[in-house]
């Protein structure tokens, strides 16, 4: 697994930081935030705020967009390709009875089924947490 445990999954940028860190304006911020691309913290006031995980995912997504071509679409689907089973250690039972692994348009975060053994938040997930830079999504998917 791929976990970079110098990079920070605590969430203490709020958008507007995030934004001038990464040199993207807000309006993209939250386009990738509803795509599902990210999963920003969200305060009891509804602040986002955006941890290190967020910020090299944003780098990797913004790379596919500009370099890659990709539009949202073909993000989201390889981002389905990861193999969370693997990643999560599950038996082939809970393989089986995992409703997101079936699903290939969408990363697991994102879509609206739930993990045969769902952690408290998808941020804690280590399929999300997995992805800091792009060169961890295509080891992830062809490993």
């Amino acid at each position: 697994m791929i976990l970079d445990k110098n990079i920070s999954s605590e969430p203490v940028y709020t958008i507007g930081v995030a934004s001038n860190k990464l040199g993207i304006s807000v309006h993209s911020l939250r386009q990738y935030e509803n795509e599902g691309l990210i999963l920003t913290h969200k305060t009891d006031t509804g602040r986002r705020l955006f941890s290190d995980v967020e910020l090299q995912k944003i780098k990797c997504i913004k790379k596919m967009i500009k370099e890659d071509g990709l539009n949202f679409n073909g993000i989201k689907r390889m981002l389905a390709l990861i193999p969370c089973w693997k990643l999560r250690g599950c038996n082939n039972e809970k393989k089986k009875a995992c409703k997101p692994l079936k699903i290939k348009t969408v990363p697991c975060w994102a879509s609206e089924e739930k993990c045969a053994d769902p952690l408290p938040s998808c941020r804690d997930c280590p399929v999300y947490k997995s992805i800091t830079h792009c060169d961890d999504l295509i080891q992830l998917i062809y490993d």
